[in-house]
């Protein structure tokens, strides 16, 4: 049985591109974390899904991010990140101008990040950040 209940092809194509909207947004936070801090200038990326499709993700030292999905540009916005506790706020083109506001968690030697949710009205991100796990291109 499909993951998806809906059987019609562009029905699931819109519902998958909702999802990777959500996984970008993730990764556009994190970004912006670690180039304020100086830890994440740079780019990240996600594991390949079940579906085989990666998610990654560009912080730029001008407080701009781009979000890639299969390497193709799907989402972009601009950040703000306080390295003294970890929060990082961002607007991006995917939720209508609604600002999210989360903390970023770093393991494994800063090489890893996920997200916590303080403040994000946007529902579809704030369902693919909870669940990301981005790790360092190098």
């Amino acid at each position: 049985m499909s993951y998806y209940p809906y059987r019609h092809p562009l029905i699931q194509f819109i519902i998958i591109k909702k999802e990777v909207m959500r996984i970008l947004f993730l990764a556009v936070v994190i970004v912006g974390v670690a180039i304020a801090d100086g830890k994440l200038t740079g780019r990240w990326q996600t594991q390949p899904s079940e579906k085989g499709n990666i998610t990654g993700v560009v912080f730029k030292a001008d407080n701009t991010i781009e979000g890639y999905v299969n390497k193709k540009p799907f989402v972009s916005g601009t950040y703000s990140f306080d390295p003294g506790d970890s929060i990082l706020s961002f607007v991006d083109n995917g939720c209508n101008g609604v600002r999210g506001i989360y903390k970023v968690m770093f393991y494994c030697n800063s090489d890893s990040l996920r997200f916590n949710v303080i403040s994000d009205s946007c529902t579809e991100r704030k369902n693919g950040m909870l669940r990301l796990v981005m790790g360092r291109v190098k």
